[in-house]
């Protein structure tokens, strides 16, 4: 008789629902990539912009309209940063919340995991007494024939 694990159903689900999980927690953490990676984009072109107006500035003396539209593009630059800094730090609390239940999932699937262990476990001594039991059978029934 195959071994057969009762719950094999529920830690499939466990199993999926862990993997599902990791998928998102995953995700979230590419999402907090990206926004690293324009954050320091974004750094990078406001230093660039920055380096090119006081070359200009040292070369010539600039015009009303271009301070005006230099502060502007700063200002858009720092309006930006702002909001990218706002979205890593929800990214960052919703990783944190999507690693507790990753891990609570784990723990989940692992828990069924041991049961499954200890029950093979359990169905292997049992067959192991199953077949001593019937090499002993059929020592004694030997033997039996031998003594008639």
């Amino acid at each position: 008789m195959p071994f057969r694990f009762s719950l094999a159903a529920v830690l499939r689900l466990r199993q999926s629902l862990e993997a599902r999980e990791r998928l998102h927690l995953e995700t979230l953490h590419i999402r907090r990539a990206a926004l690293l990676r324009e954050a320091q984009q974004t750094r990078e072109a406001a230093l660039q912009l920055q380096r090119s107006w006081r070359e200009r500035l040292q070369q010539t003396s600039a015009v009303g309209a271009e301070l005006k539209f230099f502060a502007s593009v700063d200002s858009g630059f720092d309006q930006r940063r702002q909001q990218l800094q706002g979205a890593l730090q929800q990214v960052e609390q919703q990783i944190a919340e999507q690693t507790r239940r990753y891990a609570e999932q784990r723990q989940k699937r692992d828990v069924l995991e041991s049961v499954r262990e200890s029950r093979l476990a359990e169905y292997h001594v049992q067959q192991q007494r199953r077949e001593q039991a019937a090499i002993d059978e059929l020592h004694l029934l030997r033997r039996h024939r031998r003594q008639a």
